[in-house]
């Protein structure tokens, strides 16, 4: 089975080689910060997998098999890496991190698409396309994408209701008590798991499971 962390040794092993140096367990230990002793025990499964190839004391040499997964694992890294860094604007060594988190995890359609997506983005720029501009000014925005349950709001918060998550006959309570997509409701506070919050002029007390199937769009902080 080739898990993440194979990858990552694939990963690297393709790297290294691609400098025309000659790969040594030692080095491959100092580039992935770990011990020879866990090097070497990875290596033998690499080795029994048949992606590597590699003769006691001697250098490491990926196999043809091997040498692909390396290079897909590379480019998926450069794609998330490009995406997080050229379309959402992080910094080189953040959109790295999320990009080594995220490799291992992609299929071929959803490179494919992250690519397009990535050489749309750049002839955009190239071409000085106005919405270019407006897209890095929207999501420099602090605006909340996803709605919070009213368990989770901040004491005197307020925000509208997006949806109820409660089924039959929680779902039916919760609406005659006034609890309808968009309306305004202020969250007051909880106590021994009994949430109160306003809803138009009615104060209400209601207890956490009722209160975990409200959810709630709260705007910008800033606003």
């Amino acid at each position: 089975m080739i898990t993440a962390r194979i990858e990552d040794y694939l990963e690297e092993l393709f790297l290294l080689e691609s400098t025309g140096k000659s790969v040594t367990v030692t080095e491959l230990a100092e580039r992935l910060k770990i011990t020879k002793g866990t090097v070497t025990a990875t290596i033998q499964k690499l080795v029994d997998l048949e992606l590597v190839e590699h003769v006691r004391y001697g250098n490491l040499h990926l196999t043809e098999a091997g040498r692909l997964k390396g290079m897909i694992t590379f480019r998926r890294h450069e794609g998330f890496r490009a995406f997080f860094h050229e379309l959402l604007g992080l910094d080189r060594e953040k959109s790295s991190e999320m990009a080594c988190s995220m490799e291992h995890y992609v299929d071929n359609t959803t490179e494919e698409r992250l690519y397009a997506l990535l050489e749309y983005f750049r002839k955009a720029k190239a071409e000085h396309q106005p919405w270019v501009d407006e897209a890095f000014l929207a999501i420099e925005k602090p605006i909340l994408l996803v709605p919070v349950p009213l368990t989770l709001c901040e004491p005197n918060s307020e925000g509208a209701i997006l949806r109820l998550t409660a089924d039959d006959p929680l779902r039916k309570k919760l609406i005659d008590l006034g609890f309808t997509a968009g309306a305004h409701v202020k969250f007051i506070n909880s106590e021994n798991e009994i949430f109160t919050c306003k809803i138009g002029k009615k104060t209400i007390e209601l207890p956490l499971n009722e209160a975990a199937a409200i959810w709630i769009q709260q705007p910008p902080k800033n606003s």
